[in-house]
């Protein structure tokens, strides 16, 4: 019985948590890694898990996962330009992943300006943001994933409008709206 339950919930739930993921970390390979263990995670813990919470159980994991992963990024970059080996010739390279060709390929125009622009954010409001627009979870789930009340995820969403548009506005000054 509880393969089978498994199964229905993975059905479920297998392209939220890999879109979730893949729009968070803009890589196909590490948002298939991160599905890939959440739900390992959800086998191991499925005894714990309340079945009525299990979409704001598993989004809960992907975030963590996901912040895990931008994490460890951040920390080989910063020990790669202290490298003895770093060279010139990755200074020249843009450090912006939607610069890069081999990770561009899956967004459109639009979307690697967006993305662009939600990468300015900070982590947290980021990802309240995907989880609303990209996801369409309630700003009550969304409280639920990330231990937020639902008044601090309205302030997050109307703020981290805010700020997204100014992003947009600075890294794509043709495409500002005059007021």
């Amino acid at each position: 019985m509880k393969k089978k339950q498994y199964q229905n919930i993975v059905n479920e739930h297998k392209n939220r948590i890999f879109n979730y993921a893949f729009y968070y970390l803009k890589n196909r390979e590490d948002a298939e890694d991160v599905t890939q263990d959440v739900f390992i995670r959800l086998w191991n813990n499925w005894q714990e898990l309340d079945r009525k919470k299990a979409t704001a159980w598993l989004l809960k994991v992907t975030y963590n996962r996901c912040i895990d992963i931008v994490r460890r990024r951040k920390n080989y970059e910063n020990r790669m330009q202290n490298s003895v080996h770093y060279t010139i010739e990755n200074d020249l390279v843009s450090q912006d992943p939607l610069s890069r060709p081999d990770q561009n390929l899956e967004f459109s125009d639009t979307q690697q300006s967006l993305l662009a622009a939600m990468d300015l954010l900070p982590e947290n409001t980021k990802s309240i943001l995907l989880l609303h627009y990209f996801e369409g979870l309630q700003y009550r789930t969304i409280g639920e994933i990330l231990d937020l009340n639902v008044g601090a995820v309205k302030t997050a969403v109307h703020r981290g409008k805010k700020i997204l548009r100014d992003n947009l506005e600075k890294l794509y000054p043709e495409m500002a709206v005059s007021s």
